[in-house]
C-alpha cells in the first residue's frame, strides 16, 4: 500500500490525485492512516475534483492546482 512503501521508504512527500469522486473517500482514508503511521510525511493533493477546501476538510498538508504548484511545495 502507499502507506507501507510511505514507511519503508521513510516518504516524506505523498502526492495524491482524484480524477473522479468515488476516489476521494480513499484518499481521505490514506491522509488519515499516513498521519497515524506515518507523521513525518506530508500529503499534497490535487485532481479534477479536489479543491482548497475539500483538501483542509481531509487534513491534507497541501492543495496543489497543477504539477508546478506541487514541486514549489517540496522544495519549500
Amino acid at each position: 500500500t502507499i502507506v507501507e512503501r510511505c514507511i519503508q521508504d521513510h516518504v516524506r512527500l505523498v502526492g495524491l490525485s482524484a480524477l473522479m469522486t468515488t476516489t476521494v473517500p480513499s484518499m481521505e482514508q490514506t491522509i488519515r492512516l499516513l498521519h497515524e503511521q506515518a507523521p513525518w510525511a506530508k500529503t499534497c493533493v490535487g485532481g479534477a475534483v479536489l479543491t482548497q477546501e475539500y483538501a483542509d476538510m481531509i487534513h491534507a498538508d497541501c492543495y496543489a492546482r497543477d504539477a508546478l504548484a506541487t514541486v514549489k511545495y517540496a522544495e519549500s
